[in-house]
């Protein structure tokens, strides 16, 4: 008979953690009744997902100046194709450019489409027409050598994609069959 009882028993234990696992199972939060023209409290919780931002960039960008090439924009440069696979609006800045003139004896930098005789001047300016490049330098977003700066290039929407051109221009007694390299840092923010 004890033996029976105690069976009993734990059948009721094992049947009431069971519905105890499954309602909870079911939904953690509680539920209540509440009389016509009374009012309660209701705690509600989020969870902010993080965002993932993504960001594909050409890391190489060979480009060629000449003082012969027609138009203002003195460069010739592949499109350069900037890709987000982020879910929200972001933002593609220049933060810093490393600028190596040491193949061009006596050459400077300037920070703007004005150049003197022995200087030298690279941007970057968005695609208006497709696939050709710009002759002028107008919108054109200068980089300044070997210092901070604050220079946003483009916005991009979720998913959205942006083509810029390196355009520039050279001064008339900057040497030529020499290079130089222009190495800007990218950073990209949420919007």
């Amino acid at each position: 008979m004890k033996q029976k009882r105690l069976f009993s028993f734990l059948t009721v234990v094992l049947v009431a953690v069971l519905f105890s696992t499954s309602a909870f199972a079911a939904g953690s939060y509680k539920e209540k009744d509440l009389p016509i023209g009374s009012s309660s409290e209701v705690l509600m919780v989020g969870e902010i997902e993080p965002t993932l931002m993504s960001v594909t960039i050409p890391s190489y960008v060979p480009f060629h100046i000449s003082r012969s090439v027609e138009g203002d924009n003195k460069v010739i440069s592949p499109r350069v194709v900037i890709t987000s696979r982020s879910g929200v609006p972001i933002n593609i800045d220049v933060a810093y450019t490393t600028v190596n003139l040491s193949g061009l004896k006596g050459t400077t930098w300037s920070d703007s489409q004005y150049v003197g005789e022995n200087q030298v001047a690279i941007g970057f300016q968005p695609e208006t027409l497709s696939n050709q490049l710009p002759t002028t330098l107008e919108q054109t977003k200068w980089l300044q050598a070997n210092s901070p700066q604050y220079l946003n290039l483009t916005s991009l929407n979720p998913y959205g994609t942006s083509t810029l051109y390196v355009v520039g221009t050279l001064g008339a007694a900057v040497p030529e069959d020499s290079s130089f390299t222009v190495t800007p840092i990218f950073v990209v923010s949420k919007a």
